[in-house]
This record gives C-alpha cells, structure tokens and sequence, in this order.
C-alpha cells in the first residue's frame, strides 16, 4: 500500500492555531499535525518525509491492532520548516507549496536527538492520569531506515508514546537507579526478584536486587515471542502489539502507571477516555483502508489584524490617548519582521484604517505609518451599538485583499468587555474562525469593576477556547478626569503577549520580553534593579522607562555592564513622546548580568515603568512558555473537583533547564476598598517530580496548584519572573560522542556488532530524568504574561480543599540495622500550599488493603513541614521476609483528607545471627525523624520496647559464656609459658654455677658459626655476664674463671698454635696442633669495645665486655671504656687482634694468609670470631 499524500494549504491546527480539532470520528482520528522543527537540516528533507510516511503507515496498522478496531490514522497535516525551499533537488515535492501563516505547533515534533532519550521518542506529560499530554517528541534518526524492521520497530515505540500523549496512561516499566519505579520487585507470590512491568507471561532476563546500585533489568530479546503486552512495558520486544488489561495488569508491580492510576490497567484507562467513553468508536471488523491521508504545508510570516473598538466610551479620560500609544509601541517596537499587519475600527459600522502591511525591518517606514494610523479621537457612537462581527468581517476582507491565498491569522480583538454580546453574533463568529482558521486574541480595555456588583461576562470565552486563543483584562484604574500610566503599560503588555502567542517563540526575530519592574512614585528618589542578557536574544536590546510626565524622569539614568562599565550619558537616551518612553539601544550589548539605576520623581499616584526588551537570535536558544490547566475558561475556586495548575516550561531548545527559579504572580486588577491596589500573591514552581502536580523531575516542566484566592470574584493576572537561580541553574546535554551514534544505536532492538545491550539510550519516563552530562546555565532572565483568570464563585468559609496526594513514598531498608527509612515530600493544607495538619499511615499484608487504606493503623507520625518539604522517619521493624505495603495521605485542619497516594512495599531480611522470631499478630513499628513521638499499631500496645523471647536469652548468654572461655585459656597460657620460661632460666644459672661461678667472661664450647645480615652476631650458646659482687663475694673461682685477659690470652697461645690456610677457592680452614679444623672450639663474644688508655698504676690492658642479655645491653665497663666505635685493626681476624693489643710485642700471625671479612661483617656492633 502507499501513502495518500494530497498537497495543499492547510491552516488548521490543533494545538495553537484555529479550527479543526484533533478527535476520533468513525474510528479513524483527524487533526493530527507533524512538525518537523527549523533545527532539521534541509539536506535531509527527502529522506524524513519518506521515513515519516512509512513509520505513520505502520502506525496506524497497529493502532488498529492495539485498539481492537477503535482507532487508527485518517488525516495528518506534516508542517515543514519555514525555512526549507521546497525547489530544491534534496527537498523536491510534486507540485508547489501554498503556505499558510496560521502558527503551528505539532502534536508530534520531529527535531533534534533529546540529551537523555537520544532518538527514541518520548512524551512530555504535564496533567495526570487520563489527561492528554503536551506533545511527542522524536529525532529525525528515527526515521532513517536502519534495517527492513525499522520502521515497524519505530511505529511500536511512537504507539507506546501516543497512548501516554492521547489517553493519558503511563510507563509499565522500571527504571535504573530510580527510587520510585526500580527495574525490579519482589513478587508477593514468590517472594523472588521479577522484572517490574505488565505482560501476560513470564518476562525472560537476568533480574538483581534493585536496593543494590546499577540494578536493570534487561529482558531478552529472542526468547519471550510468547508475550504479546504491554507496549508501555516493553515496546522493543517484536511480539508485543497490545496493552495490558484488567485480565493480565499487574496492579502491585512498582510502575508510574500503577502509581498516578491507582493500579488501573492501561485498556481501561483508555476505554473511559473522550475517545472511547459511552460506547464511541466501537470496535469495527471493517476493512477499510488504514493508510493514512497527508497534508504538506509551509508556515509563512505571521498575520496580523488589530481590530479595534472606537466607541465613545474610549473617548473618557486618556482611554484613546492610551490605546494610540500602546498600538504604536507594539507595532514599531515589537511585532517581528517579516510580519504583515492591518488595523480596523469598528462601532456600529467597521472600517479599515491601515490595510494588510508588509514589515520588511526594524528600520521600514510601515511600521511608523501603520502604527500611528489610529484616528486622533474615537467616534461618538454609544458603546451600546458596537458591533464585534462587523469588526470581524472587515477584517477578513483586509486579509482577502492581498494577492496571496494564505490561510491562517491572527485577529488580535480589542474591546471593553462591558455588556454580554449576542450569542447569535458569536456564533458567527465561531464558524468564521473555523473557516478561515483564525485565530482570536482578546484584549478587554478598559473593563470598569462595579465594586459589590457580580462580575459581568463578556460572552466571548467560547470563541476564544475554539481558536486557541487568550483572554487579557485591562482595568479601568481612572483617577477623576486623569488615567493612570498603569493602563497603558499593562495595554501594552497584553499586546505584546498576543503578537508572542502568535509568533513561534523559537522563531528569529521574535520579541522578548527580558525584564519588566513597575516603580511607585514618591517614595525613593533611585529606583535600581539588574536585569541578564544571554546568547539567545540578538545582538542588540532595548532598556525603556515609561512615564506618564516627562518631568516624572530625571536626568540619572545609569547601566552597568558585566564587565563593570558604567553607560550614564545622557547623550545615549532616545526620547518617544508618542509612546511617553525614554530608552537607550544597547548595541552589541554584553552577555550577562547588567545593573541600572534610574532617577524617580514620579508623583505618589503614578510611577515609573522599566522594561528591557530584545528579538531572539537563535531557535536553539532559551524556550520558556507560561499556561494553566484550565485555558480560558473561569475558575471555580470553590470546587475541589476541578482544581487549577500552572504550569512552566523552561527550555533551551530541546534540553530542559534544572533548577532555574520559576516565581508565578497573580495580581487582582482593579483597586481595593481604600482605592489601593490589591497586594500580588507569589508562587514558587516546582520541578520535583513528586507526581501531585508535577509528572517527572529534571524535565524543565515546573508546576503548582493555584493557591487559595481570598476575596470576592474577580480578575487576576497571571505572569511569571524565571532566571537562573543565582546560578544554580544548569543545562541538560548529552554524552559527547552522542552526534557520531548511528541510527542502530538509538534503536536497541536492531543489534550491531559490538553492542550488546538492551538500551542504549534511556527510555522516557521515570521518577526523575537521569542526567549524565549537564553544563551550567548561563544568566538569563524573562518576564512572561499568560493573562488573566477570572475567577467567578465565591470562596466559601467552610474549608472543603483537601491536601494534595503523597506519591514519593519510598522505603529504604538497612540490611544491617534492620531499620527503615520512609521517605516522601510534604504536601499541603490546601493542594501544595501551606502545610497539613496531621499524617495518617497502615501497613497492610496486601495491596488491596493498602489501596482501601486498611489494616494497622501506624500513630506517632511526624508533624507535617511545609509543603515541599522532604520527610525522612526512621522505623523498626521485627517482621522478617515478610512482604507488607505501606501508604500514608496527609489530613488538613477541617478533616478533609488526600486522596490514597503510591503504595510502598516493605521486606526486611532476617538478620543471619539471630533464630527466627516467633510470630506475632501485629509488625512491631517504631518511628524517629522529624517532630516523632513513639508510635504504637492498631494492636494497641507500644512497640518501642524490645520484647526478649527465651531464644533472645539463649543467645546472649552463650555469647557471655564463650566470651568467658576464651579469657580463661589466654590466662592458662600466659601462665603455663611464664612459668616454663622461669623454669628454664633457673637451669641455665645452675649450670653455669656449677661451672665455676662467676665472672667477667665466659667462655663456653661451641661450634664456629659466620653470620651474616644486621641483626646480633653472638653466640647462642654464649653467656656474658659482668657481676662484680659476686666474683668478690661468691664463691672461690677456678684458675680459667679468675684470670685476666692478658693471662688468659698467654695461656691460649701455650695451649694451641694457630695456623691459617686458605684454600684456593673455598673458606678458610683453621687448624690448632694438628687438630681436625672440625674440632670443638671456644666461642668468644666480643662487643665493640676499644682500649682506653693506662692508667696510673701502669697495669696492663685488659678487654671489658658488656653486659648482654636480653633486656639489657648496658656497658659494664668502667668510664675508661669507650664503646660503638670502629678500630682498623677489626679487620684482622679477632685472634691477630687480640694478640697485638695483648702484647707489647706484635706476635708472629700469617696476616698473608688471613682473608678479609665482608664489609658488612665490618660494621657489626656485636662481633664473633674465632
């Protein structure tokens, strides 16, 4: 089959233009627009419309399959950059394109690869389960073919997300490393470790403890063919074309599905969508064709038709000189090049004052002719016979009137709202903007507040809500004949924000808004403030003060540079008296963060008005988008069931921005009782991820509920400041070799060699996005106006707005401590705001217990903090290998309770040094965090005590009576070898006693021993020992044991003559009278000792050895006697030696014959020879 590609001028759009709606009719859904994004090279353009035709062909053929026969694609507008010349040979088409201007905004865009998910599409999801999601997002890789399954494997993965985009389900899988929804969990029946997802079998692959760092889940790819669900589970898989239903949903398994659905399968979930709901688009067998028809278009410039009312009503106070004023700023200062612009009147009749303009530049006359060709006074026709349609119709004519066939524009209504109009005109006009594809931007000035009287509708929301238009409120803030220079500035603001709305705010050239400060009159002489430029804006940005009086300005007008250059001439303003602004061109100006200081001299009822304005330069650069969940219509703050948020968008390009400081204002137009204005209310926005409001975190998607709005109905305005949190915002980006990938490297189902893994990109979306790679944001800063909510009930004074779910609970388990760690964010009193009163908590055996909030009821929770504010209770837990299911909700002041949020599960180990416990009715709990008290069950007893069981004491008395044992043999055996060695130290004293006594040394047979190494050289069978007392007073020594060193020496040599031989190669061999040179011989301990000089009694030298033993090796010499030195003559053999100090006389010794010792037998303290 082929592609029915019809080529025409398509202006309806369904995500930001007017007309056709995106919706389902017979079966096959109409309004679907494609995107392909100025950031996609033309060069690739033949090759991404091919791919986008085959993958949307397979789309649909399984859409089909997935839905039974319910859905499947019957038309898709594919909108082309604005920058392609569809001429060229790499970008040809049959016939050529008509363009259209209507601004375009795809529900699937096709741009460059995202910093996380590469390739692989994903989808941006702001609201909640069932609730469509904002867009799908996808790289132009995707669509290059890589194999003959490319685009079948392409069209499961973009299915998968169009059911997250259209019916508002969510991921079946688990997620590496993520807290929430890890890659796997325990199975309550098994109690084993399966893959966290939804099938309707067993899912093959290597499965880990998810507590433990690094755990995926990786299911193989040729061995589960058996399973056919679930395509939010495991799209790669080639067998899987079906989502999973009430039959084959696994409820308990830890998925975001499960957790924002409430265990909800996806089929049912899908089934109660607007598509199918009541029995619409029921399943059909007939086979027709499923291919899909396209629709090429090129967006052209932007148009732009003020249609003004010139009543007399405008005619009162500065109302007219305002509004001249305000078209003139706008459309010589703002509105982009490249645009055409026209202007209409109307009363009872309409004319066209300024025809449909070509603005060619900054610098073309057409922006002064058509903005100053507002008439100088309004009719005088009542405001009672205006006619809104006529201004309509005229306008169509201005646009019919150029020679181009465009469809698509923007109609920019400006009127005082006073009075409801004519259901019978809106109709009208309804089918109008559906005709042409228009689209309606309405500007109430001035609109007059009756204090006490209900707030009058203006009956134009509707049309509005078709054509995806805004609403901005101008109030009526008059002071007797005079007007505020209020209403001017804020007329200009909401024409600025409509020309933005309409411009693609990616688009270069598109004004921005950087910073915005009002500044009352009479109170400070200086008004200062900084402001931050960075490289998405141009070159050149405009610094303005607006004024109601010249005089109300001084001449101090002051800028600084990052740099610290000081701008304060006064030769660098420019004065526009037709717009009361003073502005200085910053030309080139530096990046950064600039400072000003203006002189204020305003009058105490007006004020000065800064504001700093530039045109983007790149459609890469900082994307930020302001917007509600409830769009143009009113609010009901009295009606929980349809409760407000706000969202923020904070990109650059396709990378979010982390942590940048997103702060909301809503500001009540009119004045108070006192004639004061109303003080502004604040909102921080959150990106956490904690699921109530905000889906997922890092995403650059920042959110709040509105908060509580105190007073009578009325009218806020709806801004937002967003910067770079003193710079700790910072940039996603992806892995530096991300741009050399091929295709198959974003595809894991299609193997190349070398990659064996089951994803290599990450897939969209858990708890958080895991960032590998992030730079630092640069200084940035922008004021953003979304417009104005009407709130139309009164705020009742019985507290009925309950606090937002707990979806962040997670269980932590110290395997060690066996404690638990709860931890969840804090919500509030009312939504997110404030803080509840009190936490209510069970622990359930079963999921469906914990779901209907039943089982033990767990007190003594922490007090709540302030909403967004992390919780942390530590419990102790003596339930082991138990799975149990743990849930907490937040309660507020007037009872009102929050709804059941995530469902944790609980598994403490058993500890592996204990027996196991004995069963009790009731898991014993303790809590310990913030503001805790002791925590009791619903068993009614408390838990923080520790009950000791018979098998407890057993324990701890045979570790006291094994520690006992082992005390008692250290002791015995330092005994026994205390005693052994004592025993042996008195036989060695008695047997040298028995030797002779004692004396100054002792000489003992032995054998010749040569030691080398540091450590002692002496004799092992040696003992030196110098006791004076007892050779004086012991008992009579022997002849050898009394003599001196000279005697004993003289005695030696007439006992034994000493001869050396050594032999060629060998040792030497020593013989003494014939001796074997292996016969016994005496061994002689000598320690480092010299002789000192003769005393005075002239007596001869002798030798004094030390005291060596094993404790103590102090000198027992005399202080003649100088030890630790080195004598020459050492090197000799210590017989020579002993023999030259011995005699006054060298003896005869065979020095030639004696071999020298080692050098480090010469350095021995402790020597031994023979």
């Amino acid at each position: 089959m082929k592609v029915r590609v019809v080529l025409a001028v398509v202006g309806w759009c369904v995500a930001c233009g007017g007309g056709q709606e995106l919706q389902l009719n017979h079966n096959g859904y109409e309004g679907l627009v494609v995107e392909l994004t100025d950031r996609l090279p033309q060069e690739h353009c033949n090759h991404l419309i091919h791919g986008l035709k085959s993958v949307l062909r397979e789309l649909s053929s399984q859409m089909w399959t997935a839905t039974e026969g319910r859905a499947s694609l019957r038309e898709v507008t594919v909108a082309l950059p604005r920058s392609w010349r569809t001429d060229a040979l790499t970008c040809s088409l049959l016939t050529p394109l008509v363009v259209s201007s209507a601004p375009v905004e795809g529900h699937i865009r096709v741009s460059e690869p995202h910093p996380v998910f590469g390739a692989r599409p994903w989808t941006q999801q702001s609201q909640g389960c069932g609730r469509q999601g904002d867009f799908i997002q996808l790289s132009g890789d995707l669509l290059r073919p890589a194999s003959n399954d490319s685009h079948a494997h392409a069209a499961r993965l973009l299915l998968a997300e169009w059911a997250k985009f259209r019916w508002g389900v969510f991921d079946e899988r688990g997620h590496t490393n993520d807290p929430l929804f890890p890659p796997t969990y325990r199975d309550p029946s098994t109690h084993q470790w399966a893959a966290t997802g939804c099938a309707d079998g067993a899912v093959k692959g290597s499965t880990c403890d998810s507590a433990q760092s690094g755990c995926s889940f990786a299911p193989d790819l040729y061995t589960n063919s058996h399973l056919s669900t679930s395509l939010l589970a495991f799209p790669d898989l080639p067998s899987v074309r079906q989502f999973c239903n009430d039959k084959t949903h696994n409820r308990v398994a830890p998925t975001k599905h499960n957790s924002l659905c409430g265990g909800r399968s996806a089929w049912q979930i899908i089934q109660q969508t607007p598509d199918f709901a009541g029995g619409r688009n029921s399943a059909s067998n007939g086979s027709r064709g499923l291919d899909p028809m396209l629709r090429f278009v090129q967006q052209a410039s932007p148009r732009y038709v003020f249609v003004i009312e010139d009543t007399a009503t405008m005619n009162l106070q500065r109302r007219w000189e305002f509004l001249r004023k305000a078209m003139r700023r706008v459309v010589v200062y703002d509105v982009p090049d490249g645009a055409h612009v026209g202007v209409v009147t109307f009363h009872s009749v309409a004319r066209t004052v300024a025809p449909l303009t070509f603005i060619e530049s900054e610098d073309s006359d057409m922006r002064q002719r058509v903005g100053s060709s507002l008439p100088r006074n309004p009719s005088t026709t009542p405001e009672s016979h205006k006619c809104i349609l006529c201004g309509l119709k005229e306008a169509l004519r201005v646009l019919d009137d150029t020679n181009k066939k465009e469809n698509g524009a923007t109609v920019i209504l400006i009127t005082t709202g006073s009075g409801p109009t004519p259901q019978r005109e809106v109709k009208q006009m309804r089918n109008l903007a559906e005709q042409r594809h228009l689209r309606i931007e309405v500007v109430l000035y001035p609109l007059t507040e009756r204090r006490g009287a209900a707030t009058a509708s203006h009956g134009l929301e509707v049309l509005v809500e078709q054509s995806r238009g805004s609403i901005f409120t101008v109030m009526d803030e008059g002071v007797g004949n005079d007007s505020k220079v209020k209403m001017m500035v804020a007329l200009m603001d909401a024409l600025l924000a409509s020309v933005q709305r309409s411009a693609p705010s990616s688009a270069p050239g598109a004004p921005v808004l950087v910073h915005s400060a009002a500044y009352p009159g009479g109170i400070a002489s200086m008004s200062a403030g900084s402001f931050a430029l960075d490289d998405s804006l141009g070159p050149n940005a405009r610094f303005s003060v607006y004024y109601y009086d010249l005089n109300h300005v001084g001449n101090a007008i002051q800028l600084t540079a990052p740099s610290g250059q000081l701008i304060a001439s006064v030769n660098v303003q420019e004065e526009d008296g037709d717009v009361n602004m003073i502005f200085i061109i910053l030309e080139k100006a530096e990046r950064g963060l600039w400072t000003y200081s203006v002189e204020n001299r305003a009058d105490s009822h007006q004020g000065l008005y800064v504001q700093v304005t530039a045109k983007r330069n790149t459609s890469t650069g900082l994307q930020v988008r302001l917007w509600t969940s409830s769009g143009s219509q009113p609010v009901n703050s009295s009606d929980p069931s349809t409760p407000v948020i706000i969202y923020a968008e904070v990109k650059a390009g396709v990378a979010p921005i982390m942590d940048a400081r997103v702060v909301a204002r809503l500001q009540r137009l009119g004045t108070n009782a006192t004639g004061s204005n109303y003080h502004p209310i604040f909102l921080d926005l959150w990106d956490n991820g904690i699921g109530d409001p905000d889906i997922t975190k890092g995403d650059g998607l920042y959110s709040r509920y509105l908060p509580p709005l105190p007073g009578s109905p009325g009218r806020y305005l709806l801004s937002a400041d967003i910067d770079y949190n003193s710079g700790l915002a910072s940039v996603a980006k992806g892995p530096p070799t991300r741009h050399h990938k091929s295709l198959a490297s974003h595809l894991p189902f299609f193997h190349q060699h070398g990659y064996d893994t089951w994803n290599s990109e990450q897939t969209c979306c858990g708890y958080a996005l895991p960032y590998v790679h992030t730079r630092r944001a640069p200084p940035f800063l922008r004021h953003v106006t979304w417009g104005v909510l009407e709130v139309v009930s009164l705020s009742t004074h019985h507290d009925n707005v309950p606090p937002s779910r707990i979806l962040d609970l997670r269980v932590e388990v110290n395997d060690t401590v066996h404690e638990i760690k709860l931890r969840w964010t804090a919500p509030g009193d009312d939504w997110d705001v404030d803080r509840a009163h009190h936490y209510e908590a069970v622990v359930a055996p079963f999921w469906k217990e914990a779901r209907a909030f039943q089982g033990d009821r767990l007190t003594g929770l922490p007090q709540p903090l302030p909403a967004g504010t992390l919780h942390t209770t530590n419990l102790h837990f003596t339930r082991y290998e138990e799975l149990w299911f743990v849930t907490v909700r937040a309660v507020d002041e007037a009872n009102n309770m929050g709804g059941v949020g995530n469902i944790a599960a609980l598994w403490v180990p058993r500890p592996p040094t204990t027996y196991e416990i004995t069963t009790r009715t009731h898991p014993a709990l303790t809590t310990s965090g913030n503001y805790t008290m002791p925590s009791e069950l619903g068993s009614g007893r408390p838990v923080g005590k520790t009950e000791f069981q018979l098998e407890d004491v057993a324990v701890i008395l045979g570790s006291i009576g094994g520690f006992l044992i082992v005390v008692a043999t250290v002791v015995f055996y330092c005994y026994c070898y205390t005693k052994r060695r004592k025993q042996h130290h008195e036989k060695d004293v008695k047997k040298a006693r028995e030797g002779g006594g004692s004396g100054n040394l002792i000489v003992k047979p032995g054998t010749l021993s040569m030691e080398e190494g540091g450590g002692s050289h002496e004799s092992l069978d040696s003992i030196v020992k110098d006791d004076p007392g007892t050779a004086r007073d012991g008992p009579p020594l022997s002849p050898v044991q009394s003599w001196g060193p000279t005697t004993l020496i003289k005695e030696h040599e007439r006992r034994m003559s000493v001869h050396s031989e050594v032999a060629e190669d060998g040792p030497v061999a020593y013989k003494a009278n014939g001796l074997s040179p292996h016969a016994p011989f005496p061994d002689v301990t000598v320690t480092s000792s010299r002789l000192a000089s003769e005393g005075e009694g002239g007596g001869e030298s002798q030798v004094y050895p030390p005291c060596t033993h094993e404790e103590n090796t102090c000198n027992c010499a005399s202080s003649r006697l100088e030890y630790n030195s080195y004598a020459p003559t050492w090197d000799e053999p210590l017989t020579g030696h002993l023999l030259s100090r011995a005699h006054t006389s060298p003896a005869p010794t065979p020095a030639a014959h004696q071999p020298n010792l080692p050098q480090i037998d010469r350095k021995r303290r402790n020597v031994t020879q023979v």
